[in-house]
């Protein structure tokens, strides 16, 4: 620790004079006791998190590293200070030349990949840098890696259909319905660097793994599966029917990290202007409590990175009549935030319940014991906090299925969100008209 701060006094005034500043490789070289003696100096550029463009210049002298972090959006700078060996660990330096953080990971010439965490160790997230030009300073398109698709296939001799929701890096979730089954399982699942295939888990109403999904080129127009359950191994081929896009916000500085990400579906302008709006509302809410926030924290270690602000969305449910959409938002100053609707693609309308239902048919009523009578066959129930707590939740969201209509409640920060789906044809005496 001694040999750190000693480096850090020497480099003080450097980090001053750098921060508005390109880092060229003469400039980093400067950094080290003796410029002539760095074996070498190498750019890197990618994400954090998956959302927050960042680049990179690190030298080496084959005994200590010295470099330079910069958050693209905010043009925040942070100064890189480690020694040689491994594992391969960097201290991140601020301004002041206090020590902020910590970067520990691999490094190769062709990428960088890291864990960083504050200095406290309460605060984390993940680093992918891959080579890059000196000059290479252009911002990623916020959500261009990420998308929702619906994929139709054959199962059983039925059809069969997934959606799947591609929202972080090797990080997949959706849901798969199986026809013959006349039943929607939520997915989850990884794809492991290197590998072309996804590994996506079908949980059932109890959250227990049902069955395993192995796809291959998964985004493609056509996607080879192989489905393992209790009814043996089955391949299939699916094949993409639509897509929705993702767009987003973010912004990573000293104190705040900040992303937001909503769909955009091509052709449904309604919708999009809808999704945007409500996004907008959030974001000015947003900044003007971020920027109250930053009034009064300073710039040191004990607050790195201590406004965090979120959203994001699931699609439930996609076809070409309806999407099912719920935005998430939680931050450090309110209550988790959510919006769940149904939108009518072909009218260009949200769906309300009552266009969905007779009127004085008793649906209401009906549906609450529906729900009552699944929540006591669950596990859960069996513990009386949670009982008592779902059975006061009037389950006031809804989206649909393939197979009915799912009602699920508020996000609750110990039980999270519970849902029960009835079925289309338990619900068709109450029915206007059948929507699937």
């Amino acid at each position: 620790m001694r040999r750190i701060i000693v480096v850090i006094t020497l480099v003080l005034i450097s980090l001053q004079t750098s921060y508005a500043q390109e880092v060229s490789t003469d400039r980093l070289k400067l950094l080290f006791e003796n410029p002539n003696k760095v074996w070498w100096v190498r750019h890197y550029k990618g994400l954090v998190n998956d959302m927050h463009d960042v680049k990179l210049v690190l030298g080496f002298n084959g005994e200590v590293y010295h470099g330079y972090i910069t958050y693209l959006r905010s043009q925040a700078r942070f100064q890189l200070y480690g020694k040689a060996g491994a594992p391969f660990k960097l201290y991140e330096i601020d301004k002041s030349g206090k020590v902020s953080g910590i970067l520990r990971g691999s490094l190769s010439p062709q990428s960088l990949q890291a864990n960083w965490h504050n200095y406290q160790n309460t605060v984390g997230v993940s680093m992918h840098l891959v080579k890059a030009t000196p000059d290479d300073s252009e911002l990623t398109k916020s959500g261009h890696n990420k998308w929702t698709k619906n994929y139709e296939g054959n199962y059983m001799g039925k059809t069969t259909r997934l959606l799947l929701q591609h929202h972080a890096e090797g990080e997949y979730k959706g849901y798969f319905y199986i026809a013959h089954e006349n039943k929607t399982y939520h997915v989850e699942g990884t794809q492991q660097s290197g590998e072309d295939r996804v590994y996506l888990h079908l949980m059932n109403a109890k959250n227990e793994k049902k069955a395993r999904l192995e796809c291959r080129d998964m985004g493609a127009s056509r996607v080879d599966c192989t489905l393992r359950n209790d009814e043996g191994v089955f391949s299939s081929q699916l094949t993409k029917q639509q897509t929705v896009n993702t767009q987003g916000v973010e912004l990573m500085d000293y104190t705040i990290v900040m992303d937001v990400t909503y769909p955009n579906i091509k052709g449904q302008d309604s919708f999009n202007a809808i999704v945007y709006q409500q996004y907008d509302k959030w974001l000015k809410k947003n900044r003007v409590q971020t920027a109250k926030a930053k009034r009064k924290i300073k710039e040191n270690p004990d607050n790195r990175i201590t406004i965090r602000t979120y959203g994001w969305y699931d699609i439930e449910y996609l076809s070409s009549k309806y999407v099912s959409l719920r935005l998430n938002y939680v931050d450090n100053w309110s209550d988790y935030e959510e919006i769940v609707w149904t939108y009518d693609l072909e009218n260009q309308k949200t769906v309300q319940p009552e266009e969905l239902f007779l009127p004085d048919s008793g649906y209401a009523e009906f549906v609450r014991n529906y729900i009552s009578d699944a929540l006591k066959k669950q596990p859960d129930y069996k513990d009386e906090d949670y009982s008592k707590w779902v059975e006061k939740e009037n389950f006031e969201f809804f989206s649909l299925r393939h197979e009915g209509i799912n009602f699920s409640t508020k996000y609750n920060p110990i039980y999270g969100t519970r849902n029960v789906t009835v079925p289309y044809y338990k619900l068709r005496p109450y029915l206007k008209k059948m929507i699937y």
